[in-house]
């Protein structure tokens, strides 16, 4: 049976006022479909491409740094094959209390404790040595010599070169990173305010049409 609210304009009346909203919803709109892209500034293209290139440079710095750890590492292995060969460690017996010492160069005479060793060739050295720390005389040390039993620096290991390396190669990261930030942030800056000129220009062109007066 119809019911007698069916069309006749009262509330509830799903047929006529129904119809027509979904007809409404369902109307396009006039001429959105003939609407375009919006076009793109000239410094929109700049930001994008900058922004592509220094994507790039990124993986590019990325990559060199890699090589670069992997090149510093390979250069320390290759010192500490010969040094590991040519320098030999000793044990010195201080002639004298150590104090804390001036200079942190082994290979250095100006500043140490006086102490006494038998090089690697047997022959006797008493020379200054650096000592860490405050030592009583008589007291014994480990001192790194070279051939001839002259005191040298320590020979560079694995450890040592590795922990360089990766340490070169991280700093390189870091420094290129905040160079290219930089970069990025310059280049968005100084489109900025070519934007802001460009929308001071316009308004003073198209404000008065707006506005009417």
């Amino acid at each position: 049976m119809r019911s007698p609210w069916q069309g006749d304009g009262r509330p509830g009346d799903s047929g006529s006022q129904g119809d027509s909203g979904q007809g409404d919803a369902a109307r396009p709109i006039a001429g959105a479909s003939q609407a375009g892209p919006i076009p793109r500034r000239g410094t929109d293209r700049v930001e994008r491409a900058s922004g592509l290139v220094l994507r790039v440079l990124a993986v590019v710095l990325l990559v060199g740094a890699v090589l670069t750890a992997i090149s510093l590492r390979g250069d320390g292995l290759a010192q500490a094959a010969p040094e590991a060969t040519e320098k030999h460690q000793v044990t010195a017996t201080l002639v004298e209390a150590a104090q804390m010492p001036i200079a942190l160069d082994p290979s250095s005479s100006a500043s140490g404790t006086l102490a006494t060793w038998t090089g690697p060739d047997g022959s006797a050295h008493r020379e200054s040595v650096v000592v860490i720390g405050p030592r009583p005389a008589g007291s014994t040390v480990p001192i790194w010599v070279d051939r001839a039993g002259t005191p040298s620096p320590p020979p560079v290991d694995v450890v040592q070169a590795s922990v360089t390396a990766a340490m070169s190669g991280l700093l390189m990261l870091v420094v290129g990173g905040l160079v290219l930030y930089v970069v990025r942030a310059g280049v968005r800056a100084r489109c900025a305010v070519v934007n802001h000129r460009r929308w001071a220009r316009e308004w003073s062109l198209y404000e008065p049409l707006w506005s009417g007066r």
